[in-house]
């Protein structure tokens, strides 16, 4: 089987290529249930804390990123949602030398203060954070087999 290392992934990610990235397939059916690039419900989905597109961005993180008010548009959430994390990722790879592992990355986008103020170790974040990175860990790594097709027989 090939595998597509994961600093390939973050490579597309800050390249900004079409819906075929693992990362922005994850984020976007773990924070929404969003299954497709095409619009649907997901991307209207209202957050607890008033989050907003299929990506759950929280009102005052987009309007740092983006002056758009189109939240329901896949393709500009997703623009947003890539510029947040070049930002984060960043942060994280300055302070630990190194791109982000899938269950960190999540971490990276939901909890990124809380993960930071642990030194960005896993093993430090709360557990019920740990768990849900965890299962989108699980949901990228699903996603990632499929996107690289069958495994290739020698």
């Amino acid at each position: 089987m090939v595998r597509i290392p994961f600093i390939a992934v973050v490579l597309v990610l800050l390249q900004g290529v079409a819906w075929c990235s693992p990362v922005r397939d994850s984020l976007a059916m773990f924070e929404s249930g969003a299954t497709g690039p095409e619009a649907s419900a997901a991307d209207r989905v209202r957050g607890g804390a008033g989050e907003i597109s299929r990506f759950q961005i929280l009102p005052e993180v987009w309007r740092a990123y983006s002056k758009s008010k189109d939240y329901t548009n896949p393709q500009v959430a997703w623009t947003v949602a890539r510029r947040i994390l070049d930002d984060r990722i960043s942060d994280f790879q300055k302070a630990t030398g190194r791109p982000p592992k899938p269950v960190e990355l999540y971490l990276l986008w939901n909890k990124p203060g809380h993960f930071a103020a642990k030194g960005y170790s896993v093993r430090k974040v709360s557990s019920h954070y740990r768990l849900k990175a965890q299962r989108f860990e699980n949901l990228f790594r699903y996603l990632e087999a499929k996107a690289a097709g069958p495994a290739l027989e020698n």
